[in-house]
């Protein structure tokens, strides 16, 4: 959820919340003066009253004209009061109630209803009416409910009007704060996009609060580190995929140059044995066959082994000429099931020669991987050099039309040894390398590397 969205409604949960108590307070407080004030008045009326009977007693007075009733209905009666007194006599009870206030606003139903329910009960006062310890009557007061109804509600709803326009404004207010203090929010997300996407360059500026300049300090230490931590990294990669090229090139010409050439000795020897035994030892023909046979078999096995760890085309014919002779030999193997070619328009003799055999082990292990997985019609080798405004960069794509992004066999065609294995060498070229399924269908591996080192 949006954090500013968030803030507004728990300020408004909370606003209302304040509402809600201080309009009960405004009710409880209503009633209490309502219940207070009939109190008083059947407090004024019981004196009075108990000051007629010690006049009567007196004789200042006659029992007649009790209760003197013109005496508490002179009383100032709140709107909508009433008083009452029920004597011993039936005959001398009396009663008198005040009118409504024109300026009274009419209350909704529910609220006359949660009123009249909750609170109206419990406004009424009582006093005995005592005259030298006998009891001689009762005196009762109490509000019409509608008057107190009536009353609370004029006295909170304007609190109404006013407390939603004070909420819709806090509500306003604590939005428009809370949208500019997080607009660099959006810078913050945007580093994080970029550092995910591989831009290890990527700054934050200073913020104004100190909690987000906190964060753009944290982030910017951290991708210093990480961008000197993907430097010595690459370094050492380039340097142990450098390594291991030399070592293949060391090992391929020390088998070409001390075991094929005893391999071929060894052939030549057998053949010549073969020869001379034909006519003085003949059963020596079939054993010296054999050892032609097998040193044939170890040599074949010798000159595939010396193409894995170093093709020769390499370093006789260029890169381009070893990666048609790569292309042409996946042909012969699939027998037309699945055409592999190559485009290329340059012939990259400024690489050097270890980056020439880094690009070799990654456009072999990709099409190793799709002539194994792919089942496509056409495989494609696409390589071409292009110029920004500081160096020179070459593009290598390996795309094919088979298996779809549907496929489970996808999950396994960038997965193990051999992506790990391309990605050391594209770290080793300072480069990029992203693969996945395609939107038309079929996969895609691409790379894109500086054609020349850092400095060159």
């Amino acid at each position: 959820m949006d954090l500013k969205w968030l803030l507004v409604r728990r300020i408004t949960l909370v606003a209302f919340a304040c509402f809600f108590a201080g309009s009960g307070l405004a009710l409880y407080m209503s009633a209490r003066e309502a219940h207070l004030q009939n109190q008083v008045l059947a407090e004024l009326a019981g004196r009075q009253l108990e000051l007629q009977l010690s006049r009567i007693e007196r004789g200042t007075d006659t029992l007649k004209r009790f209760p003197d009733w013109d005496l508490i209905s002179n009383y100032a009666l709140k709107p909508g009061q009433c008083v009452q007194f029920d004597g011993l006599d039936p005959a001398r009870n009396r009663s008198s109630c005040s009118g409504l206030e024109a300026n009274f606003i009419t209350p909704p139903a529910w609220f006359s209803e949660f009123y009249g329910r909750f609170l109206n009960r419990h406004l009424s006062g009582s006093r005995l009416l005592t005259y030298r310890g006998e009891v001689q009557g009762a005196i009762s007061t109490s509000f019409d409910p509608y008057a107190t109804s009536s009353k609370a509600w004029t006295n909170i709803s304007p609190l109404l009007g006013l407390s939603a326009l004070l909420v819709g404004a806090l509500c306003l207010v604590t939005y428009i704060i809370v949208d500019r203090s997080l607009r660099p929010a959006s810078n913050i997300l945007t580093g994080l996009n970029r550092l995910a996407e591989g831009d290890l360059k990527v700054r934050l500026p200073p913020f104004q609060l100190a909690e987000l300049n906190r964060i753009s300090q944290v982030f910017n230490a951290m991708t210093e580190d990480l961008e000197k931590a993907t430097k010595e990294r690459a370094d050492f990669a380039h340097r142990l995929v450098d390594m291991q090229e030399q070592e293949r090139r060391h090992l391929a010409r020390e088998l070409h140059d001390e075991i094929a050439q005893r391999l071929a000795a060894i052939g030549a020897m057998a053949a010549c044995i073969r020869n001379s035994a034909q006519a003085d030892a003949p059963q020596l023909v079939g054993e010296a066959r054999e050892l032609e046979k097998m040193a044939s078999n170890l040599m074949f096995a010798l000159r595939r082994t010396l193409r894995y760890l170093r093709p020769q085309e390499i370093d006789d014919l260029g890169l381009v000429a070893s990666l048609r002779a790569l292309v042409e030999h996946h042909n012969e193997n699939a027998r037309g099931r699945t055409i592999f070619s190559i485009e290329a328009a340059d012939e990259f003799e400024s690489l050097r020669s270890e980056t020439s055999a880094h690009v070799y082990r990654i456009v072999q292990e990709a099409l190793t991987n799709a002539a194994k997985h792919a089942r496509a019609r056409t495989v494609k080798v696409r390589m071409s050099e292009h110029s920004d405004s500081v160096r020179k960069h070459v593009r290598l794509s390996v795309i094919d039309d088979g298996v779809g992004q549907h496929e489970d066999v996808n999950l396994d065609r960038m997965s193990g040894s051999g992506l790990i294995g391309m990605r050391e060498r594209v770290t080793a070229l300072c480069g990029t390398l992203t693969a996945g399924p395609l939107p038309v269908g079929g996969f895609g591996l691409h790379v894109e590397f500086p054609s020349s080192p850092q400095g060159a």
